[in-house]
């Protein structure tokens, strides 16, 4: 079964729901949802639980290529799975201070990557053009409290994000979000208990 998200709105975790229910009645197994954007934090989740009903979900960005009709005849259309990301948020030393650290990257389609990008890889942080950090994300528009990315001069990347200090104590929302090398979003959110 297939599902096209809107080109207007993200998809979202209750449209996925919707579409594993409509799965689940027809007994289909396998489910594919193509998506211009994406609800927060709904990757890891989701195909977790449609693998819990027994159905194998794949999310798959839309790319804008589908727009260009130079892009379309030359066949150079190609969705990608989204990708995965892993972090760790760890206090520093001052109170009320944490610092997130990207782990891992991966994106779950390398036969896709073309032979030429592939020769360059040599660890999952090349696939990452740019990652910035919300630390108090709202669910509504990102707002960029830090950055690193590269530059055609500087290949280099921080993997650690400089330390931020809450200004008040409670349950914290940082939402990261990782572009790749092909111009790929991937975002995800993670709670901080800030005493």
């Amino acid at each position: 079964m297939v599902h096209v998200g809107a080109v207007d709105a993200p998809v979202t975790i209750d449209e996925i729901n919707e579409c594993l229910a409509e799965c689940k009645a027809m007994k289909q197994k396998e489910l594919h949802v193509l998506g211009w954007e994406w609800e927060m934090g709904l990757a890891n989740l989701m195909v977790g639980q449609a693998k819990a009903q027994g159905i194998k979900l794949l999310l798959l960005a839309i790319p804008r290529e589908v727009m260009e009709q130079q892009a379309v005849e030359k066949g150079d259309i190609h969705f990608y799975e989204l990708a995965y990301l892993e972090v760790e948020i760890k206090p520093s030393r001052k109170k009320r201070s944490f610092r997130v650290a990207l782990t891992d990257f991966v994106i779950p389609n390398d036969e896709l990557i073309p032979p030429e990008v592939r020769e360059k890889i040599r660890k999952w942080s090349d696939y990452v053009d740019y990652w910035a950090v919300d630390w108090d994300f709202q669910n509504d528009t990102f707002v960029n409290g830090w950055t690193s990315y590269r530059t055609r001069r500087d290949r280099t990347l921080q993997l650690k994000t400089d330390p931020h200090v809450y200004e008040t104590p409670g349950t914290h929302r940082i939402l990261v979000k990782v572009i790749d090398i092909f111009g790929n979003d991937t975002s995800q959110v993670f709670e901080v208990e800030v005493r």
